[in-house]
Formats: structure tokens, sequence, C-alpha cells
């Protein structure tokens, strides 16, 4: 058998657990590659996911996809890799497995989202699994409320073994996408009507200001934006025309030595907005349960 993992992981979430999955599986003699499309130059630039998916994928039975949740929502950049995907012929895996980390708060619709992008390529999806992890946000020093600090961890153990044995045996198992709507009317409707993560990203979301008089040329910013969306241009990181949007996930704030990189935000509203929904409070939470889950219905 041979699986193919594709990750795209900004805070590196989501990389974490499918380096988990990567390596039970290969504790179980499968044979994975690994293909982690994170800070892949010019790929969100020129946004030609087809392309790279022909020329990097090899030949699989099962396909694997890992994406954070943006926003109650698979990240924009993973749905549009998802539709370019060829159909699954010419050694190109009919089954399929999607897994979402999400910060605690609300994982939204983004693994039925997947599921049916998945479905959509003629691809069945057997399962999928939603993780519970550290807010990609509060790792910015900025901000003072932590949630879910360290995760994830082995904590989550069970559940990729879980998920490596559905894969093994992934012929027993049924379409399993309706078990990924495991969201009430109320989560849906906000995801569907209220969170539209690019046009918040555009018009609602707090601008990047980059301060090169702050800057010492570490390039830290530049090698680790998710999206490539930084350069290093004489000695300062600069933003080009058409560079790809910026997808607030904060890794060049929170990397950054001498704060030379920010967001134009108020810090303490953040911090509250935060604290209340990780409390369970306001609009933002699902309190779903369990927090962490792997779902597959065996074909009886």
């Amino acid at each position: 058998m041979k699986v193919v993992i594709i990750v795209f992981s900004p805070s590196g979430n989501t990389l974490k657990v499918a380096k988990m999955l990567e390596k039970n599986l290969l504790e179980k003699n499968v044979s994975v590659q690994f293909v982690d499309i994170t800070r892949t130059r010019g790929l969100f630039r020129y946004r030609n996911f087809g392309q790279y998916l022909y020329k990097h994928v090899e030949k699989h039975d099962v396909l694997c996809i890992g994406s954070p949740v943006y926003a109650h929502h698979l990240h924009y950049n993973v749905q549009d890799l998802i539709k370019s995907l060829p159909p699954p012929v010419n050694g190109w895996g009919k089954l399929t497995l999607p897994f979402v980390t999400y910060g605690g708060i609300n994982s939204g619709v983004a693994l039925q989202e997947a599921g049916n992008l998945l479905k959509k390529t003629g691809r069945i999806p057997i399962a999928g699994m939603k993780i519970n992890s550290q807010h990609s946000l509060t790792k910015i020093p900025q901000i003072t409320v932590k949630v879910n600090e360290g995760m994830p961890g082995n904590e989550i153990g069970y559940l990729v073994e879980e998920l490596s044995n559905k894969i093994l045996n992934g012929e027993e198992y049924v379409d399993a996408s309706k078990e990924f709507r495991y969201q009430n009317f109320k989560v849906r409707f906000k995801a569907k009507i209220l969170f539209r993560e690019k046009f918040w990203q555009k018009h609602l979301y707090p601008k990047q200001i980059i301060d090169c008089e702050k800057c010492i040329h570490c390039g830290k910013c530049v090698a680790n934006c998710p999206v490539q969306r930084i350069e290093m241009i004489d000695k300062k990181p600069s933003i080009s025309h058409g560079s790809p949007d910026c997808i607030h996930c904060g890794s060049c704030v929170a990397l950054c030595p001498t704060n030379a990189i920010t967001f134009d935000m108020n810090w303490n509203r953040w911090n509250q907005l935060l604290s209340k929904a990780a409390a369970g409070h306001g609009p933002l939470p699902s309190n779903e349960e369990p927090k962490s889950a792997v779902y597959g219905t065996i074909n009886t």
C-alpha cells in the first residue's frame, strides 16, 4: 500500500499531526510520501496547484490531506488545492482522508467542506479527523491569552492510531462524509453567512506593518511566511507586486526578534476577544464535544 500525505500548516500544528500519522504508518510498514506545500515558493503567488500536484505527487492508493481551520472553514488554499486534484485514475487513489486542526474554539465546517470537495473529485472520504490545537495567534507575544498551549501532542496518539488503522483497512469503510456534518445548524449557519475568510482578510483583518528601521535583516519572516508573501529586497523585508495576500497566521509577528513586524490592531481588544471565546462565550465558539475525534464507519 502507498499513502500520500499532503499538508498545509502555517503555524506548525497540522504539520505535527501529519508527522505523527506518517510515523504511525511507517511503523506499520506502509509506504508514505510526505508532501508539505507550506512555504513552497511561487505556489501561492501563481496558484498553479494542479501543475504542482502532477509534478510532485507519486502514484498511491490512499490520499490524506491536512489543513488548518481558519474562521470556521477549511483554509481556502487547501480548498483550491483539492479542486485542482486530478481524477482518481492512472495511479491516483480513490480513497481519501482529510484531517484538520483548529485553535480550540471552533472547528467549524472545515471537515465537512473537505469531504464535499473531495467527493466532487471522484474520491471516497472513508474517514476524517479533527484535532484540538493551540490557537496560532496565541503564539504572538502580545497575545497574553494562551489557548491549548503546546497542543497537539501525545494526547492525540490514540486518534492517530485509529486513523492509520482505517487507512490500512480502507476498503472495509464506506463514505464517511455525512459524519463530517457534526456541527449543529447554528454553527453551520454562522459559518456560511458570517465567517467569510477571504472577505475578512481583505477588508476587516488588521494590516501587516513592517518597520524597516527596527529590522536586523535576520530573514526569519521571509523563511517562515507560509505563503511566501514576504521577500528580502535590498536587505529589507518587502511585499512586492503580485505577492500572495497575508493569511494572518501571525508567524512573522511571533518570530521577529525586534518587533519590526506587527499588525495594526488593538492587542487588548484581541486578548479580551480570545479570552471570552476560549471560555466558550460570544459568537465564536461551538463548544463542541468531543474536541478531537476521528469519523468513519465500517461497512457492515
